[in-house]
């Protein structure tokens, strides 16, 4: 039912707990709002998850925002029966336990310190690989690249100052900055664990040309020496931590067909945000979406 939810019965001015938006029948309250923020805030969500607008911290409208897509999501995911499964989750937790070399009983404390549980993070698990269901069902099968559109992709923009470089990269990728220090820290120590410790999330990128990488690693790469690792890079995507393999003249002909698909994915991904913001546009379009209003006081 829209409308008041708590009204206060005290003279004094008092906050209302009202419906703000309803998104085919399913409601925001203001409530939810301010408990949103309030875990946006929160060290465990920073560190365990991110990649948040930070404006949605203090900014209201950013937050609620963010709550009707996550609305809509949510419902979408429901429709498609995209849900993720305790199998998919235990399976996504025992490969973190596993690349950060720590027991379940170790992952358990870290989350006690941060404030949090394993419930909590079992269910900001869930929501993260929904999303990914979400995104391979109806955002990449839009994505589908010619190798015509590879080799630009490949070539374009790649000779900076007379000099036409390919860099041969494998990444470790993550979700958060603790993850990634942590697996930062053991590769100081031992460096040889790369390979090992990439083939649980990321692997071998190819020879990939300046062009297409992100601004982040675009700026770190060139600075690379052959051999080497760098701390973690923040991206739109998650944490990287990369690995410098050798650099040569660029020759997209010379691509095994396994390369030429780390770079198609690669591609792929870089357009995956956008095309993401478009679906949810277009789902809020065919949405029946009512606001009701911001908050109020009662004087």
């Amino acid at each position: 039912m829209l409308g008041l939810l708590l009204v206060g019965v005290a003279s004094q001015a008092k906050v209302i707990d009202k419906t703000v938006v309803s998104i085919n029948n399913d409601i925001i309250l203001e409530s939810d709002i301010d408990r949103f923020q309030k875990k946006l805030q929160s060290k465990a969500f920073q560190e365990l998850f991110g990649g948040v607008d930070p404006k949605a911290v203090n900014d209201r409208r950013v937050a609620l925002q963010l709550l009707v897509e996550e609305t809509i999501v949510d419902q979408q995911v429901k429709r498609l029966e995209l849900n993720a499964s305790d199998q998919e989750i235990d399976a996504q937790i025992r490969t973190i336990i596993k690349r950060n070399g720590i027991t379940e009983g170790q992952l358990s404390d870290r989350l006690k310190q941060l404030g949090t549980n394993m419930s909590e993070y079992r269910d900001g698990l869930r929501r993260q690989i929904e999303r990914r269901n979400l995104i391979d069902r109806e955002i990449k099968p839009s994505l589908e690249v010619t190798e015509e559109q590879l080799r630009h992709f490949y070539a374009r923009q790649n000779q900076e100052g007379g000099k036409d470089l390919q860099y041969h990269l494998a990444h470790i990728l993550v979700g958060s900055q603790a993850e990634a220090l942590g697996l930062y820290n053991q590769l100081k120590t031992a460096p040889e664990r790369f390979e090992e410790l990439a083939k649980a999330s990321g692997g071998d990128l190819g020879f990939l040309s300046l062009s297409s990488l992100s601004a982040e690693l675009k700026k770190a790469v060139p600075k690379m020496a052959v051999g080497s690792i760098s701390a973690p890079l923040k991206t739109s995507g998650g944490y990287h931590i990369l690995k410098l393999l050798e650099k040569r003249a660029s020759d997209f002909g010379s691509l095994s067909k396994e390369k030429k698909e780390a770079l198609r994915n690669m591609m792929i991904n870089s357009e995956v945000e956008k095309k993401m913001m478009l679906w949810l546009e277009r789902k809020r379009s065919e949405a029946h979406i009512v606001r009701m209003g911001e908050k109020q006081t009662n004087e």
